[in-house]
């Protein structure tokens, strides 16, 4: 019978209109097995079983679409002879689900494809219609109720929801019915089904609680169980174990019990036992290790069961004893619910070994994490986290489908195929047209009543653990009207499904993967690897001649130059690439290259195909006329280097060597020569003697060498050290049988005192004097390479190396040809190779004097840093023990080798001398203070090092300031050993005024920029810096740089003020000597000496006026500008502590200035604009000080205006005006806000007098007694009532507003001690600010709030007080004689005082 689904399907395939429709989805129909469907005698009854066993009308069989039959595989479920349908996955590319479709957009179906081209179509999703079929006829026409759980092993089986358990074989044929509708209602539905290893017992839990025991091999019922779990709760899950006999039970009340049935004196019998309570957190889900399920050998002992609760999982061991062995929290979402699966895994150990061991998958939401079980210490279990993945989806079923491959469903109800390993998702199939089964009912233990707590109902909304079950390789899937099948494809299944839907690239490189065990999911392949790589190369083999067949009928036409190669471009690079992986050598340069050998552009990309195989060396033996091929090719192509690299990774015998040789010297392919030479020849001295001889006529022809040539000489230096060092160039080994022979044949012909037919003019030594010439250092290097090697540490070694230090003298110092650096190298390394082996090497000491003539000769001034360098490495290397000291320094000096100067003096501990080496070096004499720092902080250094250095540093102060005065600074402030020098340092400097400025600035610039913590600039408590050094400075300053003084005045501080200010007279500083009066409280002083300067810049003003015009006085004009500021800022200033005669003083001959200028300006409109500008900016400044009557009198009896008409004075009445309005308006404002506020307040006041007051408690809330009737209390609105003598009869709230009467005395009493001993936190004014305002803002009115706040505190007996006690600015009391909320003196602080803690040593 077929499902609704099918039945729709078929009646689309049988209509016309939708052929196109059935073609594109392209379902593929396995053969469908009529035999064990047959109808019964009509004579005879018809039974349940053969009701279920009816075919359905509407079901589509082979007949109808002729489909060929496939083979039948005994264990699996997708292709047994009943009815099936399959239905490929979302990752195939020529079907997909039948859901899947129209849901999908273009972007998923891409992603999609890339999956498939990847690892092709992995899983194989199957209809079984024939258990689809009768499970739909027995809830249609029987009542068996919709399917609810199931159990799988050699036979499937099902329980419905009334009570029915339908138990199938492979073939889909129903084999028994157990149990009846009767049942059911007694019972309620099959909640958990469980199959034992042998599949002849079968355990059915029920939604009530009840177990019966069932008899597969005779269908009978052997007993019903209805005490082994908690009363009243659904079975959820059954488990068999390995242990004969032994089941484990978990209930909806989260319990877990063990259950073990047995069979004594032919009776059944069944004892349980509580393993895991529910009120310790309610198991979910159970799962047994079983042994045999994995074809493990099973082990008796130990009995091992996984269970997770909703928040951990947790894993014990129920045999030999009950023991727990690991537990993981598992925190998510309380809508998910936790899943256990196990698996065996081949797992490779650190050590390279490999164990089979079981591993536990357990995850919850989103995330799965993997343990492995084995054996630790003592045989003891334990568990190893091996990895955590995390998923981007929710997760609701979880079943092993391999070793390597997980089956994963998310609440999409979409099944993904996932790699462990890799974590990669593999294939998506879709499933939400199956309509799989929850057991959402039976979590919730609706049949029982739903007494199960509120957590576990919730997480079994999507409980679906028995519509998901694996079975080896297959994942069966249970749904209310369908069941299926997903299985993993066997390899030669996946490879032929991407061949039979054209794809046949991807199945050859799916192919080389498994070839390569680079493939995932691989099924079917059991063997050895050599056994199982010969089954694949055999397929591969198979596919690569298919597809050539296939490819080449589908050649473009020969004239068709730019499709041929494109064409091509695709073919041959893959095919290569496959017969080479695949190690398909025959093929490769059999049938391939006679394909594509017979066209230019084939042979062309078949031999640049094979070009990355030979130089990872998976190429490197093929015929000589193919490589003779590819490099005639790269010769035409002008890919010489690729043709070398061939070369290089190609075996001699695979190359035609003349062809080679002949490419080599004529392009200089230097590489692969020595390559022929050394592997094929097995010849090391020939390249080497040819090569050297192409050097040296370079070198001798006296030009410069090319690229070319320098990478020759390159070449040849590290074929030389290589050989030296026992290894092959450009690649590979050396012969251990030839090793010592090579070496001595390359030593020799090294230091050969003649080459091979030379001429007469040769010089001794050629091919050593060529190396020294191209690379002296290099070459050298090389020699001290080889000389680390055994050969060399010998007696006879010793020998050899005395020789080639003679010969290097022989051709390098009694030569010609060789500068100072090159011997300065020669002599560097025989001074390292003498102090490497004491005694060893044997050189007269006068040619140590000769070199050190030659590096320090006065007329030697090219290559002066070289020659140093040359000399210090040579004394480096223990050089210096063959020198005089003082001869070697005064030459040292002599040529300016101060590095040299300054190695032997820190050889001699004469470390201050150093000083003198910076500065003399011109190049580091900047780097003289990064030592002095590094030797005074050093500890290593004594008290006399530090006081050598402190004279050097006296001695050369003049210098150091003029290399870098700020630098000077930092150490003199900063290095506790040279501070004490700044008093010696001062009077050495009074003479030069410039150096001493320059000195001083450092200094202060310094301090002021480098501030300590809590401070401005350094910390000064030592008197480093004294005032008198900074007035000094500023003495200084008034000479050197005067146009700074005003600037540096205005923002340093410690210098002392009367002493500043005779010093700014003294040099007639009157910006800087005004601005210090300011300071000084003098505003009047200051404000003259502004006033004179400004009257002097209006002349210059004016006087620029009349001799060049207004365009050039603008500078002028700013001047005049930035005076007229300054001396608003003083009358400002002023004003506030000056009656109004005194201010009039101030502010009416700054206005007299500025309209005295009026007249003479009056021609140019631009300047009188301006000068306007400024005389209203001084009438709005002083309108706040002066009435207006008097400024405006005194406008108006100005010459300037009094002569003149309305409209010179109209800009001055104007502003008056405007300020007149503003003010006005501002006025009216403040009035109605009043206003406002006062009836607001009186409305509250009102509304409050008005209202009952409630007293919630009859204590008192001060002394907290209760009221007496003859006591008197006080009430407020707020809720707090206190005894009168208490709080006082004051109208706020004591409780609410701050302390009591008591308390208020207390703190008037401790008020004296608190002014002498500082408390921590806030001062006395912040808390006595805080305090009132906090006493105000609980009623009234702003008016009141600012009137509160504006009235001083003591009222009357303040001013009666003010004789007595000190005012509050000096004693910091807020109860003193003056008024701190209106004075205009009172300090705003924004930020709380510095906490000091007493007894800073517990902190």
């Amino acid at each position: 019978m077929a499902t609704e689904g099918e039945e729709q399907m078929s009646n689309n395939i049988e209509n016309p209109d939708e052929a196109e429709l059935v073609k594109q989805l392209d379902l593929q129909l396995e053969e469908l097995d009529d035999d064990e469907f047959q109808l019964p005698p009509i004579g005879e009854l018809p039974t349940l079983e053969s009701i279920l066993n009816e075919n359905d009308p509407g079901s589509v069989s082979d007949d109808d679409l002729g489909i060929p039959p496939t083979p039948i595989q005994k264990t699996s479920f997708s292709n047994d002879g009943g009815d099936t349908l399959s239905v490929h996955s979302r990752g195939s590319s020529d079907s997909r689900s039948r859901t899947s479709s129209e849901r999908h957009s273009c972007g998923s179906r891409s992603r999609r494809d890339a999956h498939h081209k990847t690892h092709g179509s992995i899983l194989r999703h199957v209809i079984l219609t024939g258990v689809a079929a009768q499970l739909v006829s027995a809830h249609d026409r029987v009542g068996a109720g919709l399917p609810t759980t199931m159990a799988v092993g050699n036979i499937i089986c099902i329980g419905t929801s009334h009570g029915l358990i339908l138990v199938f074989e492979p073939t889909q044929a129903l084999k028994f019915c157990l149990g009846s509708t009767q049942l059911g209602e007694q019972y309620g539905s099959v909640s958990a089904l469980a199959l034992n290893h042998d599949c002849t017992r079968l355990l059915a839990g029920f939604a009530k609680g009840q177990i019966c025991v069932f008899d597969l091999t005779s269908s009978k019922l052997l007993q019903t169980i209805s005490d082994a779990h908690t009363p009243f709760t659904a079975v959820l899950h059954l488990k068999w174990t390995d242990f004969p006999g032994m089941a484990v039970i978990s209930d909806s009340g989260g319990s877990v019990f063990e259950l073990s049935i047995k069979r004594t004196m032919g009776l059944n019998s069944n004892e349980s036992r509580c393993i895991f309570s529910g009120s310790r957190g309610e198991v979910c889900t159970i799962e047994p290790l079983l042994m045999s399920q994995f074809r493990a050998t099973p082990v008796s002992e130990p009995v091992i069961l996984a269970m997770a609760t909703i928040s951990k999982v947790i894993v014990v061991s129920l045999r030999p004893q009950l023991k727990v062995l690991f537990s993981h929290p598992l925190k998510a979402s309380a809508s998910t619910l936790p899943l256990l699966a196990w698996q065996f895994v081949v797992i490779q150990m650190p050590d390279g070994t490999r164990v089979i061991d079981p591993v536990l998958a357990f995850g919850r939401e989103k995330n799965v994490y993997f343990y492995q079980l084995t054996h630790g210490s003592q045989e003891e279990l334990q568990f190893i986290p091996l990895q955590k993945m995390s998923l981007s989806y929710l997760v609701q079923a979880m079943a092993w489908l391999n070793s390597r491959t997980l089956a994963v469903m998310d609440t999409k109800e979409h099944l993904h195929v996932i790699d462990v390993k890799t974590q990669d998702e593999l294939e998506t199939v879709d499933l939400a047209h199956l309509g799989l089964v929850y057991a959402s009912a039976h979590f919730k233990a609706i049949a029982t009543g739903s007494n199960v707590s509120k957590a576990m109902a919730l997480a079994g909304e999507r409980a679906c653990y028995h519509s998901m079950v694996s079975f080896g390789s297959q994942v069966l899937l249970l749904g209310t009207k369908s069941f299926q099948v997903v299985t993993v494809r066997t390899w030669v299944d996946r490879l032929d499904h991407l061949v039979r839907g054209g794809h046949v690239r991807e199945a050859l490189q799916l192919a080389l993967d498994i070839y390569q065990d680079k493939a995932q999911a691989v099924v079917g392949l059991k063997h050895k690897k050599e056994k199982r790589q010969l089954l694949v190369q055999e397929k591969i083999n198979e596919l690569l001649n298919q597809y050539l067949d296939s490819a080449l009928e589908k050649l473009p036409e020969r004239t068709n130059l730019e499709g041929l190669n494109k064409y091509y471009t695709q073919l041959v690079p893959l095919c290569v690439q496959v017969a080479v992986g695949a190690h398909l050598r025959d093929l490769l340069f059999g049938r391939m290259w006679d394909l594509f050998s017979e066209d230019a552009i084939s042979r062309g990309i078949f031999l640049e195909s094979l070009e990355p195989y030979i130089l990872s060396d998976q190429l490197a033996d093929m015929s000589p006329s193919i490589s003779q091929c590819l490099l005639s090719h790269h010769e035409s192509c002008g890919r010489l280097q690729a043709a070398e690299a061939c070369i290089v990774h190609l075996q001699v015998t695979s190359l035609d060597l003349h062809q080679a040789m002949t490419l080599c010297w004529t392009h200089g392919l230097y590489d692969a020569i020595f390559y022929i030479y050394t592997h094929g020849m097995r010849d090391f001295v020939t390249p080497l003697e040819e090569l050297s001889t192409v050097l040296s006529n370079a070198m001798d022809s006296g030009k410069g060498l090319t690229d070319s040539q320098v990478m020759l000489g390159n070449k040849i230096l590290v074929y030389v050290s290589s050989c030296l060092a026992g290894r092959a160039y450009p690649r590979g080994e050396i012969d251990p049988e030839e090793l010592q022979q090579v070496k001595h044949e390359i030593f020799k012909c090294i230091t050969s005192l003649h080459s091979k037919n030379a001429k007469p003019t040769e010089q001794a030594y050629p091919f050593l004097r060529t190396l020294l010439r191209f690379d002296t250092r290099e070459f050298l290097n090389v020699l001290a390479l080889a000389f680390e090697e055994a050969e060399f540490t010998s007696e006879l070694g010793m020998i050899q190396r005395q020789r080639v230090v003679d010969i290097l003298l022989q051709v390098m110092v009694e030569g010609e040809g060789f500068g100072p650096a090159q011997l300065g190298g020669l002599f560097t390394f025989i001074a390292r190779q003498m102090s490497r082996q004491q005694g060893a090497i044997a050189v007269n000491r006068q040619l140590f004097d000769q070199v050190l003539c030659h590096l320090t000769a006065p007329d030697a001034s090219s290559h002066h840093e070289e020659r140093q360098t040359a000399l210090l490495e040579l004394l480096q290397e223990g050089g210096l023990v063959h020198y005089k000291v003082e001869q070697l320094l005064e030459k040292a000096r002599q040529a300016g080798f101060y590095r040299v100067c300054e190695f032997v003096y820190e050889e001699r501990g004469e470390h201050e001398k150093i000083v003198e080496c910076y500065l003399e070096d011109k190049m580091r004499k900047h780097q003289v203070f990064t030592y002095i720092r590094s030797v005074l902080s050093s500890p290593q250094f004594t008290d006399l090092h530090a006081q050598k250095i402190q004279q050097q540093f006296l001695k050369h102060i003049k210098s150091l300031l003029e290399i870098d005065s700020s630098r000077v600074a930092s150490l003199l402030l900063t290095m506790p050993q040279l501070t004490p020098l700044l008093p010696e340092v001062t009077s050495h400097l009074r003479g030069e005024p410039q150096l001493l400025f320059n000195a001083l600035h450092a200094l202060f610039t310094y301090r002021s920029t480098h501030a300590s913590p809590g401070g401005h600039g350094v910390d000064n408590n030592d008197g480093t810096l004294t005032p008198e050094l900074q007035e000094e400075y500023i003495d200084l300053m008034c000479q050197v740089n005067p146009t700074q003084v005003y600037a540096y005045l205005k923002g340093a501080e410690g210098y002392r003020l009367e002493q500043t200010l005779e010093i700014c007279r003294q040099h007639k500083q009157q910006d800087s000597t005004a601005f210090l009066l300011e300071r000084a409280g003098d505003i009047k002083g200051a404000f003259d000496i502004l006033l004179t300067i400004l009257k002097s810049k209006v002349d210059d003003l004016l006087n620029c006026v009349r001799a060049e015009g207004t365009t050039s006085c603008s500078l002028s004009l700013g001047h005049v500008q930035a005076q007229v500021v300054k001396l608003v800022r003083v009358c400002q200033l002023g004003s506030s502590q000056l009656e109004e005669s005194g201010r009039r003083e101030l502010w009416f001959p700054l206005l007299d200035v500025l309209l005295s200028t009026q007249p003479p300006l009056a021609h140019d409109q631009q300047l009188a604009h301006e000068m306007r500008g400024m005389v209203g900016h001084v009438v709005n400044s002083m309108m706040t000080h002066i009435s207006l009557p008097a400024i405006l009198e005194r406008v108006m009896h100005d010459p300037g205006y009094c002569d003149g008409n309305f409209a010179q004075i109209k800009h001055l009445l104007k502003g008056m005006v405007e300020r007149y309005v503003y003010e006005e308006t501002l006025y009216a404002t403040v009035v109605r806000i009043i206003a406002g506020d006062q009836l607001s307040y009186l409305t509250m006041q009102h509304s409050q007098a008005c209202s009952p007051l409630i007293v919630y408690t009859t204590t008192c809330a001060i002394c907290h007694s209760v009221y007496h009737p003859s006591s008197k209390a006080v009430a407020h609105s707020c809720g707090h009532s206190y005894h009168a003598r208490c709080g006082g009869e004051a109208p706020a709230c004591v409780l609410c507003t701050g302390s009591s009467q008591e308390e208020q005395a207390a703190e008037q009493s401790q008020a004296p001690d608190s002014i002498e001993e500082p408390t921590v936190g806030l001062d006395d004014t912040q808390l006595e600010g805080i305090r009132r305002v906090k006493a105000l803002s609980f009623g009234g009115s702003r008016l009141q709030f600012l009137d509160e706040l504006s009235t001083p505190r003591g009222g009357p007996a303040t001013e009666n007080s003010s004789k007595t006690s000190p005012s509050w600015r000096s004693s910091g009391s807020v109860s003193g004689n003056q008024d701190i909320w209106s004075s205009q003196n009172f300090a705003l602080k924004l930020a709380p005082p510095t906490i000091e803690f007493e007894g800073e040593a517990n902190w």
